[in-house]
């Protein structure tokens, strides 16, 4: 059905998956907004590139940088390598999303850059990158909890990672965003 509706939609293909998109993301923010103990910057520019950043979550956990979507379907890691060759691929649905863990690097990267520039005390908070499933379904046994070293959350089981365990107390996690804020500007 979502096929036909783009198909006989006004709007170009990029704009509708826009859309889609940012819904995705609000509905991540709203998740996240009662969650204590944590400064979220949602939708951040990187400057001198043309990409942004969905949300950077600065939590007693640490860092996290998360990139939102809202696919359906089921999310399973696939290997779809031959015999003697073995090929991981990021399944939801029938969409190979493999590349959308590959794009997670430099935006860690960036951010890091970041905190490396803070000092010391800073140089060491971890960075985590994650890919959050607004809409995905997880299996009942054994969902994938990585794929390629970026985590696999949904909206709810989010919140659990980045509270898990107390690695920054209140002034780092407040001078971490006022930092990262300034650094990556609201779009």
């Amino acid at each position: 059905m979502g096929g036909i509706a783009l198909a006989i939609s006004s709007e170009p293909q990029s704009t509708v998956a826009w859309e889609r998109g940012s819904i995705g993301e609000r509905k991540l923010a709203e998740a996240l907004v009662g969650v204590e103990g944590i400064q979220l910057l949602n939708d951040r520019r990187v400057p001198a590139t043309r990409g942004n950043l969905d949300h950077i979550v600065i939590a007693p956990a640490g860092v996290f940088v998360v990139d939102a979507k809202r696919y359906r379907g089921l999310i399973r890691i696939r290997d779809r390598g031959g015999m003697f060759h073995r090929d991981d691929r990021l399944y939801v649905g029938s969409r190979d999303c493999s590349r959308l863990a590959d794009n997670m690097g430099w935006q860690v990267a960036a951010v890091k850059r970041v905190l490396d520039s803070m000092g010391a005390g800073f140089a060491s908070i971890s960075v985590e990158p994650v890919l959050c499933f607004i809409d995905g379904e997880w299996p009942l046994l054994a969902p994938p909890e990585s794929f390629r070293g970026v985590r696999l959350e949904g909206k709810r089981s989010i919140k659990k990672l980045i509270t898990r365990s107390r690695s920054l107390d209140v002034q780092q996690i407040g001078a971490v965003s006022r930092t990262l804020a300034i650094a990556f500007p609201a779009k």
